[in-house]
């Protein structure tokens, strides 16, 4: 990932928020983007925002909805055709719901469950084998301080947010020797609605930055969990 202008990636999760401002940050280094999203309208109006703003790289927009397979696989195939194949894969897209353990309905955990751990799953194993054809990629999972420690009433993300770390870990040591790097980001609290610095906040402009620098490491060099904070 020495180089990353004219690099290829797609960013799930990309309509908005997070997703939304690292798509910002990779598409100003001149990496070609594919936001993804569950909402095509959405992921639609915000590829044409981005165009707008004449960044270096290129943007397209993918309706995709992580938890389906066939849509995963429908997506990747989309964003390869217009963008070329993909080094770089953000798995951004989740959700959670408040409830304590004892009161979350199963269907709600099922949600949960689905979007954050499933889709990161069928999303990595839909770029793997080009990226390890090619010997180069690099798979950032958006995680959370909620993948290194429980929090009361969020039991179920934390349970999907804990297992994606240890999924990571396992296909890193897979993919190891072919080039392929694998690794979480695990932000604290961000404010994404927009309102600037909050105090016990992340920016989403921190998470951007925080992005661009894990992908921009030297290939020798492999990190591990890279947590960020807010100062109050």
């Amino acid at each position: 990932m020495e180089r990353l202008p004219g690099r290829n990636a797609l960013v799930t999760g990309g309509g908005s928020g997070i997703g939304l401002g690292i798509a910002r940050g990779l598409l100003q280094a001149g990496v070609n983007v594919a936001l993804a999203s569950r909402s095509a309208g959405r992921v639609e109006a915000a590829a044409a925002a981005l165009r707008a703003e004449g960044l270096p790289g290129q943007v397209c927009a993918v309706a995709c909805d992580v938890r389906d397979k066939a849509g995963v696989g429908r997506a990747v195939a989309a964003a390869t055709s217009r963008l070329g194949p993909l080094s770089i894969l953000v798995n951004n897209a989740g959700l959670g719901h408040q409830f304590t353990v004892e009161d979350c309905p199963e269907d709600k955990f099922d949600e949960i469950i689905a979007t954050n751990l499933k889709g990161t799953f069928l999303m990595s194993q839909a770029v793997l084998p080009g990226m390890r054809a090619r010997r180069d990629g690099f798979i950032l999972n958006v995680c959370s301080q909620a993948a290194l420690r429980g929090y009361p009433e969020a039991g179920p993300y934390c349970a999907s947010k804990f297992a994606i770390i240890g999924l990571s870990d396992a296909l890193q040591k897979e993919v190891a020797g072919f080039g392929v790097h694998v690794h979480c980001l695990n932000p604290a609290l961000v404010e994404v609605g927009g309102g600037g610095q909050v105090p016990g906040k992340l920016t989403v402009q921190d998470l951007a930055d925080a992005a661009l620098w894990v992908l921009s490491r030297p290939s020798r060099i492999r990190l591990d969990n890279v947590g960020l904070y807010a100062v109050d």
